[in-house]
């Protein structure tokens, strides 16, 4: 991180590296305040649509049978996207069979670890539709951090701020960084001041407020310039996102394919934040992620619900009496789109024999698909919903 790359205010915020001499790391300042907020300029008309389009979806949440199995979906095709933005192979296929088989036999090495994604936003979503606001803590950001690098071979300290100096770029090497984040020591009054970001509540005597997607866009950029772990920042930082949106009861809206697709643009934009405070590109480009990704998650939440009208159809079609167990499969396929038996005996709470004979059902009437013939635990794909989660997002900023 050369001083010529920093703003001169940054600049002033520059301390040096105890442990390596002639470093010097960079301590953020303060999140912008509501004055600094309302004063940037030329992010007012993308910010607007960003959050027309989240009320927009809030309603046709509201408007679905079936959000929830909507959303289990996505939680996993946003699994799979955020942890491929640092590096992982692992797709929605290796995810879902992963889960259903328990098994990663023949599965990339790293599907564990994007389970964990599936886990530790599961456990935020929770806590913050228990709690509100109160759950956005620096122990929920532990938390969630624990949960995704549990069994990671990459975290010594999962669950914990680091005590050590970490950079950005470079290696091995602190001076060949991009960017060198606030010493340790530094990083509890970093987060307190993060903490005043998320749980800002607009008073009756405020004549503005700052949008959810300002709000965001902040607090992705702060936490990833305060980077308090040895690694999984990037992903802790991506959870952060739906959880807010929980917290003000929003429908959850995933951006790492928005993200993924523009991967240079987004590393550029959080470089101008975090080495020259270019706070108006960067919430522009972010409310632009917003927009785009409110678009793809109506476009899932019909194309799911269009999926699974027509299997309810096909089922009725076949004559199948109506206390068949059989009806309970179409729903849990649209959450769970890779089953195999025995999950479907422990989910839906019957008899092996039970499961098998309906899956086998399914698969005659062409809504499931059955592979790993040979082996005892047989798996099923429901096609046509994975299709949907495996269809490019195209969320191209330009």
């Amino acid at each position: 991180m050369r001083k010529t790359d920093l703003s001169p205010d940054r600049r002033q915020l520059l301390v040096p590296v105890k442990t390596h001499p002639g470093a010097f790391a960079l301590v953020p300042p303060p999140t912008p305040g509501i004055d600094q907020l309302m004063g940037l300029r030329g992010i007012q008309d993308e910010v607007s649509r960003a959050r027309i389009a989240l009320d927009n979806l809030q309603t046709l949440s509201k408007a679905l049978p079936n959000p929830d199995l909507v959303t289990r979906t996505a939680d996993r095709r946003e699994a799979v996207r955020s942890s491929q933005i640092e590096g992982t192979g692992s797709d929605i296929n290796d995810l879902l069979t992963f889960e259903a088989t328990g098994s990663d036999e023949g599965l990339p090495p790293d599907v564990r670890v994007t389970l964990n994604y599936v886990t530790s936003l599961e456990f935020g979503l929770q806590q913050v539709r228990q709690h509100g606001l109160a759950a956005l803590s620096k122990k929920l950001i532990e938390d969630l951090h624990a949960c995704l690098m549990d069994g990671s071979e990459y975290s010594w300290t999962p669950g914990v701020f680091r005590d050590k100096q970490n950079w950005i770029g470079g290696g091995r090497s602190i001076d060949q960084a991009r960017f060198v984040p606030p010493p340790a020591e530094n990083i509890d009054a970093c987060i307190a001041d993060l903490l005043s970001m998320l749980h800002y509540s607009p008073s009756e005597e405020d004549q503005v407020v700052v949008s959810i997607v300002t709000r965001m866009a902040v607090v992705h950029a702060q936490f990833e310039t305060i980077h308090p772990f040895f690694d999984g920042n990037g992903r802790v930082g991506r959870i952060l996102l739906p959880l807010m949106l929980a917290a003000e009861g929003y429908p959850p809206v995933y951006l790492a394919g928005y993200l993924k697709d523009n991967q240079r643009e987004y590393y550029d934009a959080l470089a101008g934040v975090q080495l020259q405070g270019k706070w108006a590109d960067w919430i522009t480009f972010f409310a632009l992620g917003v927009e785009y990704a409110v678009q793809e998650s109506i476009g899932t939440a019909l194309g799911l619900e269009a999926i699974l009208k027509r299997w309810k159809e096909i089922i009725e079609g076949s004559g199948t009496r109506k206390q068949s167990v059989l009806y309970k499969f179409p729903e849990l396929m649209l959450g769970t789109p890779v089953l195999t038996a025995h999950k479907a005996k422990d989910t839906l709470g019957i008899s092996f024999p039970s499961a098998s004979a309906a899956l086998k059902l399914m698969e005659e009437y062409g809504i499931l698909t059955q592979q790993n013939k040979q082996r005892r635990n047989r798996t099923f794909y429901a096609k046509e919903v994975i299709d949907v989660l495996n269809k490019p997002s195209l969320l191209k900023s330009d």
